[in-house]
């Protein structure tokens, strides 16, 4: 938890993200844990040819979803959108009660996956 802290002060320090966006997910990342069954994070995973360790494993707290998803950079977006995954759509998906697997794509040895635990 100590590295996550030390992610969102640099955030911060680097003007990447407002005081008060620091502060939200500063309280989120401290919440005590919660009950079980209670969606958690939305989890991203790409995987390279047949590799089972993923080359990006992203994992964003629920509460923070929405606020995360303007930090995705433009080329990012932009190779998402190229494997047809749009994440105004997962987020919508989300709002309308979606779990577990949202996204499972493979194409020329890349795998990407994301669900919510």
């Amino acid at each position: 938890m100590e590295e996550e802290k030390m992610r969102i002060l640099k955030m911060i320090e680097e003007g990447k993200i407002s005081a008060e966006e620091g502060a939200k997910l500063l309280q989120t990342i401290e919440e005590p844990a919660k009950k079980e069954g209670e969606k958690r994070f939305l989890r991203i995973r790409v995987y390279e040819g047949n590799s089972e360790k993923p080359k990006v494993n992203v994992n964003i707290p629920f509460g923070l979803i929405k606020l995360a998803t303007h930090f995705v950079p433009e080329s990012a977006r932009a190779k998402m959108k190229e494997k047809e995954i749009d994440l105004d759509q997962i987020v919508q998906m989300i709002d309308t009660g979606a779990e577990g697997k949202l996204v499972d794509v493979e194409e020329e040895g890349e795998r990407v996956e994301i669900f919510l635990e």
